[in-house]
């Protein structure tokens, strides 16, 4: 039996639940996925589309949330910036982590919408639907001989073997009282007017979609252009969304050409569907509704290709049906396509990660190596199973991108207990410590990251609050109280604790130590109080931006509390003691924007 790995708690599991979201689950052995690809090692259990699995003896389906139309457009908005993201960074290209400017192609128009523009102009569709073509059938009826009008060509024999039809009968022959005749009636339902009607429900779909996606890309232009003048943001977040929305265009009015091309677009596409509508409410249209069982490869009539308002339908089906063959894939396909989107969205998340790291003050010095201060290191590291990895010294956070937004509250009750942060696409989950909504759509993806990265690294600084070094020899305690008044430090019971930066202190206390270099307890001591005097030198760091205050700014509170206000990085931050005797962290913008 194939072991899997639960991505979202890190552990190896032996027996995959009977419903999972996709891309959970990574393979720790090649088999076979649904009978038609193969999934290697440390591969992604990744949906193909059919809401199932079958993997040897085990079954399952896909965990599908019901989506919107609007959820619907978001997602493969955000797809075709995902791969359009991948496409830059393969061709050794610069591409923006919101919306690149590969998508503003979506507000042109397609081949299929230029010809259903100029077809709806010149009026083909209306004048079907006004003067529609219709087919001439006869059939056999028994009516009086006073309204008969053509006579059947079985009418005599009819009559010789029907006496009751009969009015009188003479020497020569009868007198008929009612006669086989043909009666003609024009017949709406041929296959070319079935074909216009079945056209006619796909053009209204189609349109329908296109509106929903350019709505979309058009109120992402519009969020992003309500930045400018937004007076409640701190102007540092402000600044860092126009710079990410600036590196996917090549020249600053790109943007608003796209956005003013868009809703010229959005308003034709309207018109285009109001007009199909309409026809959608002809009497052609709802006679036949019920009956457009129609195959995708056309039977090319005579009037199809000849008639001067028919052949402009088969022209639109061929090109409505180019348009869709490039996006029906059979399951294989789809798998393939998850696949590569998944391993894309690792690498997007990957490289906002690092972005974060270097927006928060974190310099690059070797290959997913980066350090903020002398004392402030990051490894970045992403594992077989696609995990990013931060670690520093004491401690690690792991970031597991899923390209889902499938993803429920209970999915990530198992990583409570540890480091895991869950990166999906999943916007309706609210933002907490365990999940972030990671999206080119997204715009506050970076400081978000930053905002978790940061915390995690101060859970790190705080533990230097209050340190301790206990037994410390009585001379060295009787040296440091002679400093007593620059309140470095608190002596109490033979203990010595850091309440403030004193890393200034360092040489004396290295003169000291030589002084009594015989003395072991000494040198123990004075190199604890060092180490701590380091560690808590990292508080004089700014959480958000790595920016270094002056001792001088430290402002003591009670508790071991402090505060650094007029930072050159115009950022406060401060440590508070809560009601329940817990300290925490609060970091707020000095300057913002009035």
């Amino acid at each position: 039996m194939i072991t899997w790995y639960d991505r979202f708690n890190g552990k190896l599991v032996k027996q995959l639940p009977e419903n999972t979201v996709s891309g959970r689950y990574t393979a720790q052995a090649s088999c076979i996925f649904n009978g038609h690809s193969n999934i290697q090692p440390d591969d992604f259990l990744i949906s193909d589309g059919t809401e199932k699995f079958h993997i040897g003896s085990q079954v399952g389906s896909f965990i599908y949330n019901e989506k919107s139309e609007q959820l619907e457009t978001e997602l493969e908005i955000i797809e075709s910036a995902i791969l359009a993201y991948q496409e830059a960074l393969d061709l050794g290209k610069d591409s923006s982590f919101l919306i690149p400017d590969k998508l503003l192609a979506r507000f042109e128009l397609t081949k299929f919408e230029e010809l259903l523009v100029d077809v709806l102009k010149k009026g083909h569709l209306q004048e079907i639907a006004r003067r529609p073509r219709m087919e001439l059938i006869y059939e056999e009826h028994l009516v009086p001989v006073s309204r008969a009008k053509k006579l059947a060509s079985s009418a005599n024999a009819h009559l010789a073997s029907h006496s009751e039809c009969w009015q009188t009968r003479t020497l020569i022959g009868v007198i008929p009282k009612q006669i086989l005749a043909l009666e003609s009636e024009d017949q709406l339902n041929i296959y070319e007017n079935r074909v216009y009607v079945k056209l006619l429900e796909i053009i209204g779909r189609y349109l329908v979609k296109r509106i929903s996606e350019v709505k979309e890309l058009e109120n992402i232009f519009k969020k992003a252009r309500k930045f400018e003048n937004a007076k409640a943001i701190h102007f540092e977040l402000r600044a860092s969304i126009f710079t990410l929305w600036g590196e996917g265009f090549s020249d600053d009015e790109q943007a608003d050409d796209a956005a003013i091309h868009g809703i010229a677009t959005l308003e034709l596409l309207t018109k285009m569907l109001k007009k199909v509508r309409t026809l959608q409410h002809s009497s052609l249209y709802l006679r036949l509704t019920h009956n457009i069982h129609v195959p995708l490869k056309l039977n090319m009539t005579n009037v199809l290709s000849h008639d001067q308002h028919y052949r402009h339908v088969a022209r639109l089906w061929n090109s409505w049906l180019d348009t869709q063959q490039a996006n029906n894939l059979d399951p294989e396909q789809i798998f393939q396509r998850n696949k590569k989107l998944s391993i894309a969205y690792l690498q997007y998340c990957c490289d906002l990660v690092k972005r974060t790291l270097q927006e928060i003050g974190f310099k690059q010095l070797a290959p997913n190596n980066f350090k903020r201060n002398r004392n402030q290191a990051i490894a970045l590291e992403v594992t077989a199973c696609s995990e990013i990895v931060l670690k520093t010294s004491e401690q690690s956070l792991s970031f597991i991108p899923c390209f889902s937004n499938n993803i429920a509250p209970l999915d990530t009750e198992l990583t409570e207990s540890s480091q895991r942060i869950l990166l999906s696409l999943n916007s309706a989950v609210e933002m907490n410590k365990k999940n972030l909504c990671i999206a080119p759509t997204n715009f506050y993806s970076l400081e978000q990251l930053a905002v978790l990265i940061s915390k995690w690294l101060v859970s790190q600084s705080l533990q230097s609050v209050e340190i301790t070094v206990p037994k410390a020899p009585a001379l060295l305690l009787k040296t440091l109280n002679r400093q007593s008044e620059s309140g470095y430090w608190k002596l109490e019971n033979n203990s010595v604790t850091i309440i403030k930066p004193c890393l200034a202190t360092k040489p004396k206390l290295l003169e000291f130590k030589k002084e009594h270099k015989q003395d072991v307890s000494i040198a123990k001591a004075v190199d604890a109080i060092i180490d701590a005097a380091e560690r808590f030198e990292e508080l004089l760091y700014c959480p958000c931006c790595g920016v270094k205050a002056d001792e001088e700014q430290w402002i003591s509170r009670d508790d071991n509390c402090f505060a650094i206000r007029n930072s050159s990085c115009n950022h406060v931050w401060e440590v508070n003691r809560q009601a329940d005797g817990n300290k925490v962290l609060k970091v707020v913008p000095y300057k913002v924007l009035t």
